[in-house]
């Protein structure tokens, strides 16, 4: 279920505990214009921080909470602040290489632009919290497959007794230009967000996870991605959206769109 609420008050009421998994992708504080508010707060250290501390409190104990941050050309150094007052260990941090799609096809590493004086930003943090540091994860069901067919992949298998390859901690993922022609990018909200990420990239933190069964949080949900692929992999999802545009949005997107 996502609530039509801010995140903080919906916390507030919420018990210790509730949750298996937070994913979710703050406001950056960079300025980017929503459809009822504007990225800019003094506080932002300050309020993150907070929400992050009753982020943990509602997560289980062997739970896990991954932080989608960006960067700031202003604020360089916001994103380590916030990561740095998380009251969980840090258990990897994950780059997130974007590349853009335009009908199907990638069509490099980045977004063009005409700056002459900054190189594009074509990376965003994910960090992965835990309480310990420690708790499990499933490298199995996030890795690729080997493909015996090849001797390299097959003398890999015998000699690491799986037969898989395991995920790193760099994710080229990419996303879908506005460019692109796809019928369904007006259902799956590209045009609707100044920042949404990939399906796929739930997809794969849930993986990482290994979460088959439990409750997904995310405090910012904006136009739903979070709830989609939560939905697709029979999850119970619940997450706060402050706007009333993206919270309508996103209950019609889930209620017309399957994942995939």
């Amino acid at each position: 279920m996502i609530h039509n609420i801010d995140c903080l008050k919906f916390l507030d009421t919420t018990p210790d505990e509730s949750f298996d998994i937070c994913i979710t992708s703050p406001p950056y504080n960079i300025g980017a214009r929503y459809s009822e508010y504007k990225d800019t707060k003094e506080n932002y250290i300050e309020w993150m921080e907070e929400i992050l501390h009753e982020v943990c409190r509602v997560l289980k104990p062997n739970g896990h909470l991954f932080l989608n941050l960006g960067y700031s050309k202003e604020n360089p150094f916001d994103t380590y602040k916030i990561a740095e007052n998380v009251p969980w260990k840090l258990q990897n941090n994950i780059i997130w290489a974007k590349a853009v799609e335009v009908d199907g096809k990638v069509r490099g590493y980045t977004i063009p632009h005409m700056s002459k004086r900054y190189l594009q930003n074509g990376w965003e943090h994910l960090f992965h919290f835990t309480k310990e540091g420690n708790t499990p994860i499933d490298l199995e069901w996030s890795g690729v497959p080997y493909d015996t067919n090849y001797n390299n992949d097959n003398r890999n298998a015998k000699r690491s007794g799986r037969n898989y390859r395991p995920t790193t901690n760099c994710w080229h993922i990419t996303y879908k230009s506005k460019a692109t022609k796809d019928i369904t990018k007006q259902i799956a909200g590209d045009n609707k967000h100044p920042a949404i990420y990939p399906e796929e990239f739930v997809e794969k933190i849930l993986k990482v996870s290994g979460l088959k069964k439990g409750i997904v949080f995310d405090p910012f949900m904006g136009t739903g991605t979070t709830a989609v692929v939560a939905k697709y992999y029979g999850l119970d999802y619940v997450g706060c959206e402050i706007d009333k545009d993206y919270y309508k949005f996103s209950q019609d997107r889930l209620t017309r769109i399957l994942y995939r």
